[in-house]
């Protein structure tokens, strides 16, 4: 079990399929990235920069997702990303 310290893109995009999130690539501004929806929860698009799966995910992103998945009430008790 990685800490948020250590949490890596491709472990990150793992967490959210397994919640029922769909991924799809975006392009915004001349940069491309991945994007996150879950299908049946509106307002839960993430949308994530382009980097290695190995790459670690800034606090920022991580941050992104973590308020997403709260107020949207996909975060139980136990936090999904870091288990």
């Amino acid at each position: 079990m990685p800490n948020h310290a250590s949490l890596t893109y491709g472990w990150l995009h793992d967490k959210l399929r397994a919640l029922g999130f769909q991924e799809y690539r975006v392009e915004l501004d001349g940069k491309s990235g991945r994007a996150f929806e879950h299908p049946t929860i509106p307002g839960t698009l993430l949308v994530l920069p382009k980097r290695k799966p190995t790459d670690l995910v800034e606090s920022f992103y991580l941050q992104q997702v973590l308020v997403t998945l709260k107020s949207r009430g996909l975060l139980p008790e136990i936090n999904p990303l870091l288990t």
